[in-house]
């Protein structure tokens, strides 16, 4: 690999090679980020050819790569054989000041070949593991570091650590990022690596891994170091490159998660992107009553079961009581009540309403009384959902792939996104008049999976899926409802008020759970309540304890999340009004606030600080002994209109035979 071209800025000397790869030098300092150590490719690509099946081609190496200087940056040209005749793909890469910029600007694939993906620049710049001490930070759900050197974890979670990144799981496709934009950093000079088009990609990870699965069929050793490593995988659109895909790395000194996630903040402000619910409040004033509000889901059946089902018989009374419970002996100002019923007719359908339970008045009822103790109540909805056991199924409203058929795998989001303001429509208004509803939920709809449609009735790019969507959220707001729904991304958040789903939940990929820190909350944390996950919330012994739940979701400022079944409400009072009492106070304080920092005061993540812009600070002390100043399970809160919110969680084994 022979250097054939540099760049340089006043900060920057970019480096390319013959090889098509390149490498960046921090001028200052002299640190320096370099290509693929492993096979030195430049570019990856994926694609169908007719009698071939899938093939991956890498693209470029010596004598494969033709540059062309260019005003403001160079031109590649790279190529290589596939089965069917030649791959071409053209990037471009320039520099200006602290920023690298690259593009993808042309792909030419054999006749008939269908295009997948490009990855580039591939595996490129890394982190060599136990060398360069530092770490990635990449947006899974909320967001997690990638540690490179020593780390310090319980013994158990230790063993996984070590052990996984041997395995097939250290490298991992994020299928659905929460933001678009990853970062790394040696000894704080690093880099953000932020997405300009943001249409189609995943991104791919390398977690402390030296692809050692690859060879263990073969009985031999990888060649290969460990690394760590983060690049785009920029995804066709319907079968060809469709635009330019552009990103750009921004490289600075003192860099830490937080820098590179307020990098990324001011792209979502220039996009668009972030809208703060301060603005939204100003067309629907009820999003004040979420502030501080624990989200409290009661389950009584839908829209898994048919109305009737055994064992899930309940009344609207039953609800009401209920709600008079919450305001009144537990003490509740504060609370966000969704209720997994009141429906006849499984998604897509919701009416006629079920009136097993009582009479559409109770019901009504019931939302009144959320009115009058300024709570909050939605519905459960869906209409991305075909159940098979049920009616309401209509192939000709789903998701339909390449080859024409239906795309299968999710029962849950068989229906394509064009078609679900027509289906929401024939429904919502009804119920809205009916209950006074102020609030929605429509589960299924809100993830980073987004997808491309090749029904000719209602094709759609992923960009138009993203339009259907956003049409979906303003329909509801037409209605005059706040909405939310489960998961969340950066493009919906200028339109939500509210999503679960945020959190690490206890499917992520586990290399991607030991190191959890609040990147989407540090980016978009005034501009919606981002609730912890559906698979990790307070009634679930999934994931974390349900004290540390709650001292993990206090110092990211967000109220607590309940799913439970409505005859359960006696079994988990207690833990309401626990974590109620330590929670919605700081919540409420900060809802309208930019996070402005974040840290692990202690380099086990057992001490961790957070900054809001209202001048609240909190403070919490995951482990089990005094750290700090704080006591074990302890937090402290400062910066609240009353003073000083403290305290600590005790547990204490009581026997009958003391």
């Amino acid at each position: 690999m022979n250097e054939i071209l540099s760049l340089e800025s006043s900060t920057l000397a970019l480096h390319i090679f013959d090889t098509g790869t390149f490498a960046v030098t921090m001028k200052a300092t002299g640190c320096r980020w370099e290509p693929d150590p492993w096979q030195g490719v430049a570019c990856r690509v994926e694609m169908m050819m007719p009698g071939h099946g899938r093939q991956t081609v890498d693209v470029g190496g010596v004598g494969n790569v033709e540059c062309r200087p260019q005003s403001g940056g160079v031109e590649l040209v790279m190529a290589n054989r596939a089965a069917g005749g030649e791959v071409r793909v053209t990037t471009w890469l320039g520099v200006t000041e602290s920023v690298l910029h690259v593009a993808v600007r042309a792909v030419e694939l054999p006749d008939n070949a269908r295009l997948e993906s490009i990855q580039y620049p591939f595996r490129t710049p890394y982190l060599e593991t136990g060398k360069d001490l530092g770490y990635l930070a990449v947006p899974s759900h909320e967001g997690c570091l990638i540690p490179t050197g020593p780390v310090k974890l319980g013994t158990t979670d230790f063993w996984h650590w070590e052990d996984v990144r041997h395995s097939r799981s250290s490298s991992y496709r994020e299928a659905m990022s929460t933001m678009p934009f990853y970062g790394g950093q040696k000894d704080g000079l690093g880099y953000t690596a932020i997405l300009e088009t943001t249409d189609d990609f995943d991104f791919e990870y390398l977690i402390n891994s030296n692809f050692q699965h690859a060879f263990d069929a073969s009985g031999k050793q990888s060649p290969y170091p460990y690394i760590a490593c983060a690049w785009p995988v920029w995804l066709a659109q319907k079968g060809k490159l469709g635009y330019e895909r552009r990103m750009r790395f921004e490289f600075a000194t003192g860099l830490d998660y937080v820098g590179m996630a307020k990098a990324y903040r001011k792209e979502a402000l220039a996009q668009g992107h972030l809208v703060t619910l301060r603005e939204k409040a100003k067309a629907r004033p009820q999003i004040d009553r979420l502030a501080g509000a624990p989200y409290l889901a009661y389950y009584a059946g839908y829209p898994h079961l048919p109305p009737g089902y055994p064992g899930f018989e309940h009344t609207y009374k039953q609800l009401q009581n209920v709600i008079d419970d919450l305001a009144g002996a537990m003490g509740l100002e504060r609370a966000f009540v969704h209720f997994w019923g009141a429906y006849a007719t499984q998604p897509p359908g919701c009416l006629p309403f079920d009136t097993a339970p009582g009479p559409v008045e109770d019901l009504a009822e019931a939302v009144r009384k959320c009115k009058d103790h300024g709570f909050l109540f939605t519905l459960y909805n869906d209409i991305s959902a075909q159940l098979e056991e049920t009616d309401l199924w209509m192939p000709e409203r789903m998701w339909k792939t390449a080859d024409g058929k239906v795309r299968q795998g999710r029962r849950w989001c068989r229906t394509c996104s064009s078609q679900y303001v027509d289906l929401l429509a024939d429904h919502m208004p009804e119920v809205v008049a009916k209950l006074g509803l102020e609030a929605a939920y429509v589960d299924c709809i809100n993830g980073g999976f987004t997808y491309e449609c090749y029904d000719p009735d209602h094709p759609l790019t992923r960009a138009q899926d993203r339009e259907a969507r956003t049409a979906f959220y303003e329909y509801l707001h037409s209605l005059g409802l706040i909405f939310g729904g489960e998961h969340i991304g950066w493009w919906n958040a200028a339109v939500l008020e509210y999503s679960n789903g945020v959190g690490v939940a206890p499917y992520t990929n586990p290399l991607l759970q030991k190191f959890p820190v609040p990147l989407y909350h540090l980016v978009f944390h005034d501009a919606l309540v981002p609730f912890c996950s559906a698979g990790d919330d307070y009634t679930t012994t999934k994931g974390a304890p349900f004290e540390d739940k709650v001292l993990r979701d206090l110092v990211r400022g967000i109220p607590p999340m309940y799913f439970l079944n409505l005859w359960d409400h006696d079994k988990w009072r207690g833990k309401i009004m626990d974590s109620y009492a330590v929670m919605s106070d700081p919540a409420a304080a900060v809802m309208y606030d930019e996070m402005l920092a974040h840290e692990w005061v202690t380099n086990d993540q057992m001490v961790q600080r957070s900054m809001f812009s209202s001048g609240v600070e909190i403070a919490v002390n995951l482990d089990e002994i005094e750290r700090e100043g704080m006591p074990g399970k302890g937090y402290r809160v400062t910066g609240l209109p009353k003073g000083k919110h403290e305290g600590h969680f005790q547990r204490q084994l009581r026997s009958a035979d003391a």
